[in-house]
């Protein structure tokens, strides 16, 4: 009987992974699309093979927040914690599935932790840390302000450079840095000792210096070969935003579907918590890159063309901005959907311009389907917990 439950805990995370991917491929590459600067083809493999690497580089963080930080599983029999796990997959699973039906890029983390509100609710509210809930919520909130704002300001700094094309060496210069700093830094980075954050920066200084002359050069080649410096330039920072952005979903996401099923493997005895966790990681991080390459093109059009219109140099800043705001939550073991970060993101750029340029409708459509999200996957959850605890 407990294979039973152990298939079907697999499969579940599996179907979570794929439809978070299919659903949140745009999330990284929807501006890049948009904007005309990759084909959709190109841009869901860049996608696929970004958002693995971030996931199992950065996925852990995450994955141990939602394994045990929101409902405590160390006290529960570990029959009830497999068959609450499972419940919570598949309330997640079908919600963001109704979503990628619907083009809305849905936040898959509203569902992950509506549906541990409900396995929490069906079997005793003591075992929800309900501290942990509260900061999830203001990292909800915070997050598309956080992403929208720093938009709106890089917009501005940036704009003299999208127009002048004698200082646009500085821009990818800069851009280079701080695209390839960042995630770099925060992957690296693990205690605040002093020789550990030397060690740190060394890495980072170079490899970053290394990366900046590379895409200096080949942009000098192209800006020879076409002539118009400001659209490369703005080419070439969307495509590495763009990989960010998918190195920090992967990094994200990946415990929508990989701490349910850590959880699961711990309370039947595959390792400790964090072998659990890895395993559990690895079955999720390919279900994402599968779900991104093979269904990732039903919503990009709702991300990269309806909000606001996108040029390659606003779709750089909304980029940017969103893998920036993504990078740090998922350091922090947030679970924050870049669904928000890059709907602020491109907000943000949009209202940069006025809000007449912003898709308002489109815009509150999303954030209600984000808003029922909650309750719906928290009443599933509960009513699948109920059901299975009666096997």
């Amino acid at each position: 009987m407990l294979t039973f439950w152990l298939v079907l805990a697999v499969f579940a995370a599996f179907f979570v992974a794929w439809n978070n991917g299919s659903n949140n491929a745009p999330n990284s590459i929807g501006t890049a699309v948009g904007a005309g600067v990759l084909s959709v083809k190109r841009a869901l493999m860049l996608a696929a093979i970004a958002s693995f690497v971030g996931a199992v580089s950065l996925g852990i963080y995450v994955t141990d927040t939602v394994m045990r930080g929101i409902v405590n599983i160390m006290g529960i029999p570990s029959l009830i914690v497999v068959k609450g796990m499972i419940a919570v997959l598949l309330a997640t699973g079908t919600w963001t599935l109704i979503s990628t039906f619907l083009e809305v890029p849905m936040s898959v983390h509203v569902c992950i932790i509506g549906g541990l509100l409900g396995f929490g609710l069906a079997i005793g509210t003591s075992f929800i840390s309900w501290g942990t809930i509260i900061k999830i919520m203001i990292a909800w909130i915070a997050a598309p302000i956080a992403s929208a704002t720093t938009a709106y300001v890089l917009y501005h700094v940036f704009r003299k450079s999208f127009k002048d094309p004698s200082i646009a060496k500085v821009s990818i210069i800069a851009s280079s840095y701080m695209t390839v700093s960042v995630p770099t830094l925060l992957t690296l980075i693990k205690t605040v000792s002093a020789s550990d954050i030397v060690f740190v920066l060394v890495i980072t200084l170079t490899i970053s210096t290394m990366t900046t002359i590379i895409i200096y050069f080949y942009w000098k080649k192209h800006v020879n070969a076409k002539g118009d410096p400001l659209y490369e330039v703005s080419r070439i920072l969307l495509i590495m935003a763009a990989s960010a952005m998918a190195f920090s979903f992967g990094a994200n996401d990946v415990a929508n579907s990989a701490g349910p099923l850590a959880a699961i493997f711990y309370a039947l005895g595959y390792g400790d918590p964090v072998s659990s966790a890895w395993y559990a990681i690895m079955v999720a991080a390919i279900g994402l890159s599968a779900g991104i390459a093979m269904w990732g093109s039903k919503v990009i059009g709702t991300v990269g063309e309806k909000i606001t219109p996108l040029s390659p140099p606003t779709a750089y800043v909304a980029q940017m901005a969103a893998t920036l705001t993504m990078l740090v939550v998922s350091r922090l073991g947030l679970p924050v959907s870049t669904s928000m970060a890059i709907i602020g993101g491109v907000m943000g750029v949009g209202l940069s311009r006025g809000i007449r340029s912003v898709n308002r409708r489109l815009v509150v459509r999303i954030f209600g389907l984000w808003f029922i999200a909650l309750p719906a996957t928290m009443s599933i959850a509960y009513i699948l917990t109920k059901l299975f605890l009666t096997f």
